[in-house]
């Protein structure tokens, strides 16, 4: 859920040159771009006390249909020499879903300087009903059972730029506290028993340093660049944890523009566990379409590609494919059933001079699963 929380102050980030003085004055409180006259909310967004409301519909197969809204507040600064950076933005959140799964969050994201130091702050209270398909369970995972979650999370991000490169280095911190417990299944009287044994409470203390590479050329929505690095997870019962695992994640965002309309996205994630690990925190694949925690193991790796073509004015349309494997290990790989998802949808560029996308997505998964996305900047978020 805190992932959820800082997806959804990524949607809130811009980066690129902000409004100069003169055209904050033109545009302010204006809905409609002056080149174009379409609608744009990029001068509202840069003007003071700008925000933005973003609805939340649920379509996640785990969880039901449901939805929320999330509304960002913008503040702009200025870095050296008056030029506009990114926005400090600060969001509230809520939602709720038809299993009574529901979640209230505050965050906030700083950028101190010209882009040097960057921050991320949030607190959620997440009450989670998702279904548990067992972590290589043959049974559960034809047969899932309810998994309740009632907690509270802290999150704490922090990243340092080195010198004038694109390079960051960082750290995070994870506090996640919750009471936790599992439906029982008629008829199953040794798998309700241990079953009930994960009932109680479970806590993660957890660090992540972290090196980074960004040179997109916006947050919101790119069309070039790359977003890569790694992430090392440290959960220690020094820290306050109920346990003591490692866990390693590799990614890579890429884009490449195809031609002057077509532009190409692709993504490349690995998480890899050593040690136990709660129940709900093993990695498990993060595709749209697929239900969450339906592929999870120790180890998971994925591919996806996302294509946009851009066919009328601010119109653009979207497809997309990807496939993953969550697996015990290396031995094990090939004799686990694969996770795919197929989609389509369309965005609309909703403020120019932060370079944003918003529209929907439709996605298929496993030729059984289906699931639509309310989307504003990119889909992808590290």
């Amino acid at each position: 859920m805190t992932g959820w929380l800082v997806s959804q102050s990524n949607v809130c980030y811009s980066q690129g040159n902000a409004l100069d003085d003169s055209q904050q004055k033109r545009n302010k409180m204006s809905f409609k771009d002056p080149e174009d006259g379409a609608l744009d909310m990029g001068a509202f967004l840069e003007s003071p006390g700008g925000f933005f409301p973003i609805p939340i519909i649920i379509t996640e197969p785990a969880l039901g249909y449901g939805g929320g809204a999330a509304i960002c507040f913008f503040h702009p600064h200025k870095g050296r020499g008056g030029k506009g950076v990114t926005p400090n933005v600060t969001g509230v959140a809520g939602l709720g879903t038809q299993n009574k799964t529901w979640l209230g969050g505050v965050f906030h994201s700083h950028i101190f300087g010209a882009d040097k130091v960057r921050t991320m702050t949030a607190v959620a209270k997440p009450h989670v009903n998702i279904k548990y398909y067992g972590n290589n369970s043959e049974f559960l995972s034809k047969n899932p059972v309810t998994l309740n979650l009632d907690g509270w999370v802290v999150y704490q991000k922090a990243q340092v730029r080195i010198a004038d490169s694109r390079w960051f280095l960082g750290a995070s911190y994870i506090f996640f506290k919750t009471e936790n417990s599992l439906d029982t299944i008629p008829g199953r009287p040794l798998l309700n028993l241990i079953l009930k044994r994960l009932k109680g409470t479970s806590t993660i203390s957890m660090i992540q340093p972290r090196i980074n590479y960004d040179n997109r050329d916006n947050m919101f929505t790119p069309t070039r660049g790359i977003n890569a690095g790694v992430v090392f997870d440290y959960n220690a019962t020094w820290l306050g944890a109920d346990d003591d695992y490692f866990a390693l994640n590799t990614y890579m965002l890429g884009y490449v523009p195809v031609g002057k309309r077509l532009f190409s996205g692709w993504r490349f994630d690995g998480k890899y566990l050593i040690g136990d690990a709660p129940l709900y925190a093993y990695p498990f694949i993060q595709l749209r379409g697929i239900p969450a925690m339906r592929y999870q193991s120790d180890n998971t790796l994925l591919a996806e590609t996302e294509w946009r073509y851009e066919v009328y004015k601010r119109w653009s349309l979207i497809a997309f494919t990807g496939a993953g494997k969550a697996f015990q290990s290396i031995d094990t790989f090939d004799n686990i059933e694969w996770a795919y998802t197929v989609g389509t949808g369309f965005r609309y560029k909703i403020a120019k001079v932060f370079g944003l996308h918003s529209g929907l997505d439709f996605a298929w998964g496993n030729g059984k699963d289906f699931a639509f996305y309310i989307v504003f900047g990119s889909s992808w978020s590290k």
